[in-house]
This record gives structure tokens, sequence and C-alpha cells, in this order.
């Protein structure tokens, strides 16, 4: 009876923690982007390749999945520094790389619009500054120091944050540039702490993803593979 009753408990402890993950489908987005992407009429026609395109990018990112934070760079767990909202940044799924801010960069596949559709698009694109959130990404923590300062770190180690780059949620959202994180300097634009980008409600992820703007900024980097797939990739949602 006993060994029922602490396995119930058990199981009972874990459930919120699965529930604040899940998977979301492209249909999911499309229903939900769709609502929420507003295009020109000249660009109308065109509303469901480029609302593929978009949701192929996001996929390609995340795989859907609602919890998933990747991470460039060196990060050491939070000690001290937390996210402004004092919520904990989830661990699991979490990938160390060291890499640079350039190799996150995606080829753009050839433009193949009319040139009706051209200058409408254009202007949806360039509403997205994706030089500031460039000079963002390098920006390095308040407590960070330079490269070439090595006397902070002699000093005290424990006060330097080294450089590093987190992506969080569905929409992997950076947090240098849309939300804090506790863990770098971040301008946060959309005034949220990054845990809040990887529960399993993403209503708050897409106001963020869309009124930012960087919706537009994955379509004008778009892969390849999403600008080949545009015609059918949502052809299985009703």
């Amino acid at each position: 009876m006993k060994v029922c009753l602490l396995l119930g408990l058990f199981v009972v402890a874990l459930l919120p923690s699965f529930s604040e993950s899940r998977i979301v489908s492209k249909c999911e987005l499309k229903d939900k982007l769709g609502e929420e992407i507003n295009l020109p009429k000249k660009l109308k026609s065109h509303d469901d390749e480029i609302l593929s395109i978009i949701i192929c990018e996001i996929l390609r990112r995340s795989n859907g999945n609602t919890s998933l934070v990747n991470v460039d760079g060196i990060r050491h767990p939070l000690a001290t520094a937390q996210p402004t909202t004092g919520r904990s940044e989830p661990e699991t799924n979490k990938t160390m790389a060291a890499a640079s801010v350039s190799s996150r960069k995606k080829q753009r596949a050839p433009s193949r619009k009319s040139p009706d559709s051209q200058e409408s698009l254009n202007d949806m694109e360039n509403r997205f500054d994706e030089e500031q959130m460039q000079q963002d990404d390098e920006r390095m923590s308040k407590e960070g120091s330079s490269d070439g300062d090595r006397s902070s770190y002699q000093q005290d180690p424990n006060k330097i944050t080294l450089w590093s780059l987190g992506y969080y949620g569905v929409f992997q959202l950076r947090d240098s540039h849309f939300c804090d994180s506790g863990y770098r300097w971040s301008r946060n634009l959309c005034q949220k702490s990054c845990s809040d980008f990887t529960d399993d409600d993403i209503t708050d992820d897409i106001e963020c993803f869309i009124n930012s703007n960087y919706h537009w900024f994955l379509f004008r980097t778009l892969s390849h593979e999403c600008f080949n797939d545009r015609k059918t990739f949502l052809h299985d949602c009703s």
C-alpha cells in the first residue's frame, strides 16, 4: 500500500514538468500565425506560400519543441544571475557549441517574386532590424570583459560572464534581443523572461514573434529546402 502511494506521489510530481513541453504541429502554426500575419493587398495572392516558408523555417530550427533551448558559446549554471522575472531557465534539450554569430546566417534562396509584389515584400521585410539584432548578439554582459581585459579576471573570475547566445522555444528567440535569460546582456525587446518561451503555451511566443517582425527575418533568410517546398508544405492542413 505504501509503495503504491509513494509511486502515485512520484508520478504526480512529474506531471507539471511533462505538461510544460509539447510539440507544435505545422497545422497549428498555420492556424495561429495565419490569424496574426497581415499582408499588403499586393501580397494576398502569395499568402499561402509566404506562410509556408515562415513555418517551414520555424520547424527547421526547433521541430516545434516548446521547451527547446540551444546555446552558442560557454555558459555556467546560474548561481548569482537570474532572469528579471525570477523564473529559472530549463536545462533540458540544451546544446553547447563554440560557434560565431555569423554561423547562424542562412544562405538566401533565389528570388522568384513578381515585380508587382517585390516592393510590398521589401517593405514588410525591412520592418525588422537585422543589424541591431546582430549587434546585440555580439554585445557582452555588463559584468563581462573584453578578450583583451585580463586584469578583472585575475581579480575575481566569478564576475566574468563569457560570451554566449541562447535560443528559446518554438521560434528560437534569442536572449540577446528578445528576452532576458539572466545569462547575458539583453535588449529584451519583448519584455519577457526567456523561460516564458519554453512552456507549452505559445501565445506570448507568437506575440513577440509577430510584434517584433522577426517572421520577416526568417522569410528573407529562407533556405532552399523551404523555398522548394513552399507550394506543398501545408497541403495536408485543412
